[in-house]
């Protein structure tokens, strides 16, 4: 029994990058530098359960658009249920790799990603995976978006600054979540003042 509990924790965590679903207090903070006053095209990434998708749905006027990408089919019911539960809401659900996803340059006023980074660190290809992933999260954001992400540690945190061309603009500490978390926000600046 105890060694399945620990393969299980150990899966979450290699796989997923957690040990439980998000807590209340990391999906308002992290929700919460949102602006929901005007209609926005939102990408969720990572989706788990929908822990944020449910209240990014709660929040967002009927105008906006949500894609939320998850690449483990087996998180689609939850996903679907919140789905069917908002029709006036427009959501799509995609199961894919976020780097097939981002394609359209600017498609995004928001990412919000659940993605544990620092799991896609030393994959014997100099991060570049990880930079990868990265430089198509800014691709597909809009100048003057917002690009949220939490990690669990402070890692990653130069790797976003690169390839954003700017320090971060804000680094917030949830004590209260299982584990801590620290939530970056990041603007994207117009192409002109990262060259």
């Amino acid at each position: 029994m105890l060694v399945k509990i620990y393969r299980n924790i150990k899966r979450n965590i290699t796989e997923d990058g957690l040990i439980v679903s998000s807590s209340g207090f990391l999906v308002k903070s992290m929700v919460g530098k949102i602006d929901f006053s005007r209609p926005l095209r939102i990408l969720e990434i990572g989706s788990g359960r929908g822990a944020f998708t449910r209240e990014i749905i709660q929040r967002m006027c009927p105008q906006s658009q949500l894609d939320v990408c998850e690449i483990k089919a087996e998180y689609n019911p939850w996903i679907e249920q919140l789905m069917t539960g908002n029709p006036d809401k427009q959501v799509r659900l995609h199961n894919c790799c976020v780097t097939e996803l981002l394609t359209e340059a600017g498609r995004y006023d928001v990412i919000l990603s659940s993605l544990p980074l620092k799991n896609f660190e030393g994959m014997k290809d100099n991060n570049a995976f990880l930079h990868r992933v990265i430089e198509a999260l800014r691709f597909g954001l809009r100048d003057g978006g917002i690009y949220l992400q939490y990690q669990y540690f402070r890692s990653n945190k130069a790797d976003i600054e690169s390839i954003f061309g700017k320090p971060m603009d804000n680094i917030n500490f949830v004590a209260l979540n299982i584990l801590p978390a620290f939530v970056y926000s990041m603007t994207k600046g117009a192409a002109e003042q990262r060259a």
